[in-house]
């Protein structure tokens, strides 16, 4: 079987457990709610690019958050209530992985390959890495590792999201096998939370001692950044971290869109999250719309039909994402298959670039539509080359119009938190890249180390 799972290997050793759990504890209830869908039932695929003014991202909450029959009965009830059948993705998505912010991080690693660990055409490198991390499960008390073959995720996936049946159709109709890794790491974190990492990368630091766990030994709470609708009499608290991501690239330099998708571009090599977590949500709900507006077909059988918001009707379309937009040259109308998809595409459609707006989009929100955001950023009381080189800039926009300008998380040396999100420098995740800042392999901040073994253009196809 493709999937295994280590729990350390002094207490015992569990070949398939995934496959076990999700595949008996959840696919008959899952399989059961996707039959009420596809009665008529229709699913809207909201523009994540222009949410609902007022719309709370934190604290939206699906209508009578229900598992199992009564979910489904819900729906139909909905159905008879006049509702014409009609149901938003982030209610589907809200309702089967509801967010939990009291709940601790789970305390697991994933990783995805195309071939099984027994495979013999698993490369001898990548081998290497998985015993590392393996290593790094096995000190850190009550880890587990799984390591998923391309084989076994569609099985997996739908006994996940098999009442939320257009992300399993966005799922099947993506053209490439690099944007299924990419959607893949967002849909399980969203599902089960833990730690995704890709192949090629090795960890460095004993997992139970990562901010994640160890948050507040990490964060300077003493001044509080304020934004336009913050209210001090709240007195917001230092939350354990619920979602962690690292900055991958901060190029400092006037030709950055030549190499990167986004100035300050967040890490997507290896990411942390609570199941449910809201970024994921709304990350996950573009993918899934982008994917059924922008490929050239997809199976109907057995999936509902959905809607688009046709006045954000461009949002939808990766021929209209970053340089793309502008570009005279570009057929905009024109559908994506295998044979079409370039680099601009895999980075905006599932990768770095629409991640990296996923996390500023929803961190945009959060100011927007709370007013007791904790914002804390030790680096804007550093010297004139740190983060406070634009502390004029990044004040007026939190200050002025309630907003994240790029700047707040440039020069970063420690790590910076925005409500349960903590953002880490760039040595965390990519030390030793010798440029932009980062520190070595051998820095205190330093997590994981990234050998840009190229996975993704061996997954390509």
């Amino acid at each position: 079987m493709g999937i295994v799972s280590l729990r350390g290997r002094k207490k015992n050793v569990l070949v398939a457990v995934v496959v076990l759990y999700v595949l008996v504890s959840l696919q008959w209830s899952n399989l059961r709610i996707a039959q009420h869908f596809h009665r008529g039932f229709k699913t809207l695929l909201p523009t994540t690019g222009h949410v609902d003014k007022g719309l709370n991202l934190k604290k939206y909450r699906a209508v009578g958050a229900l598992e199992g029959e009564r979910a489904a009965q819900r729906l139909q009830d909905g159905v008879k209530a006049g509702r014409n059948g009609v149901e938003d993705l982030r209610e589907q998505l809200s309702r089967q992985f509801p967010y939990d912010a009291s709940q601790p991080m789970p305390r697991r690693v994933w990783q995805t390959w195309r071939d099984p660990l027994s495979s013999p055409k698993m490369p001898p490198d990548f081998r290497h890495y998985v015993g590392l991390w393996t290593e790094a499960v096995d000190e850190a008390p009550s880890y587990e590792y799984a390591l998923v073959a391309d084989e076994n995720i569609p099985p997996l996936l739908e006994s996940l999201y098999g009442s939320v049946p257009q992300v399993l159709q966005a799922f099947e109709a993506l053209p490439r096998t690099i944007i299924k890794a990419d959607f893949f790491r967002y849909l399980i974190l969203y599902a089960r939370g833990g730690i995704y990492s890709d192949m090629d990368t090795e960890p460095l630091k004993p997992l139970h001692t990562w901010p994640s766990v160890n948050g507040t030994s990490w964060i300077d709470v003493s001044t509080p950044v304020a934004y336009k609708n913050y209210d001090s009499a709240t007195a917001p608290q230092l939350q354990d971290p619920g979602f962690v991501v690292g900055i991958e690239a901060d190029p400092d330099r006037p030709d950055w869109h030549e190499y990167y998708a986004r100035r300050i571009q967040f890490c997507q090599w290896t990411i942390q999250s609570k199941p449910g977590h809201p970024v994921l949500r709304e990350l996950i709900i573009n993918i899934t719309a982008t994917t059924l507006a922008s490929v050239e077909s997809y199976d109907k059988r057995g999936r509902p039909a959905f809607l688009v918001d046709e006045a954000h009707a461009d949002d939808y379309n990766v021929n209209m994402r970053d340089k793309k937009r502008a570009d005279p040259t570009v057929s905009h109308a024109e559908k994506k298959n295998a044979n079409n998809i370039d680099g601009s595409d895999i980075m905006n459609w599932a990768g770095p670039g629409v991640f990296s707006d996923a996390v500023f989009g929803y961190m945009n929100n959060l100011v927007q539509t709370n007013n007791d955001v904790l914002i804390l950023n030790n680096n804007l009381r550093g010297g004139p080359e740190s983060t406070q080189k634009y502390y004029r800039k990044i004040t007026e926009g939190l200050e002025s119009g309630n907003f994240f300008q790029w700047e707040f998380f440039t020069r970063m040396t420690t790590p910076a938190i925005v409500d349960d999100i903590m953002v880490l420098p760039i040595t965390s995740f990519s030390p030793d890249v010798g440029h932009m800042g980062a520190g070595t392999s051998s820095d205190e901040l330093a997590l994981v180390h990234h050998n840009f073994g190229g996975t993704w253009k061996d997954k390509t196809a």
